[in-house]
């Protein structure tokens, strides 16, 4: 299994677990905890499973890959979301020598493609998504903006763009 596979693989088991600690809890409380014993596992195997297959779907994969041209500077990249207004929108992050890219896949109300060049990026730093994750990565632009991204090994996107930033 290749590495973002590995990635994705655990990303869906911690989301499925998430999801069904939710989900039993909530049928505990509505139809029982013997039910809820029943329903949940099965409910979280099934999620896990749909999720995993949407991720790895040739569909998504066409929907946020890089042009052709663009695929040989790729120094790092995985799934992403970027927070785009409300919305935390799904794709793909690519850090590339000279630009860090954003590819949405369709699936999502705001799809877009988005690229900050590295002279434009002025700071990084972390924040945790919901207050509880650490998987953010906040990016001050040098016009002031800001840019939030949802990341897995968000220590290896700093590094990989400090390098570059250094270079």
């Amino acid at each position: 299994m290749r590495t973002d596979q590995k990635s994705t693989f655990k990303n869906t088991a911690i989301g499925a677990l998430i999801f069904t600690l939710i989900f039993g809890t909530i049928q505990a409380f509505t139809s029982g905890i013997a039910y809820a014993f029943i329903a949940a596992p099965i409910a979280g195997v099934i999620f896990w499973i749909l999720i995993y297959l949407f991720l790895n779907s040739k569909k998504v994969k066409q929907q946020t890959s890089l042009a052709e041209e663009d695929q040989e500077g790729v120094i790092h990249s995985g799934a992403a979301n970027h927070f785009k207004n409300a919305e935390a929108v799904g794709g793909k992050l690519y850090l590339l020598t000279d630009r860090l890219t954003f590819k949405s896949h369709g699936f999502n109300i705001q799809n877009h493609a988005f690229s900050i060049y590295l002279s434009e990026i002025e700071a990084l730093s972390f924040y945790n998504t919901l207050g509880l994750l650490p998987n953010g990565l906040k990016i001050l632009l040098s016009n002031g903006e800001t840019e939030k991204f949802v990341v897995t090994d968000r220590n290896i996107w700093q590094a990989e763009l400090e390098k570059l930033k250094k270079a």
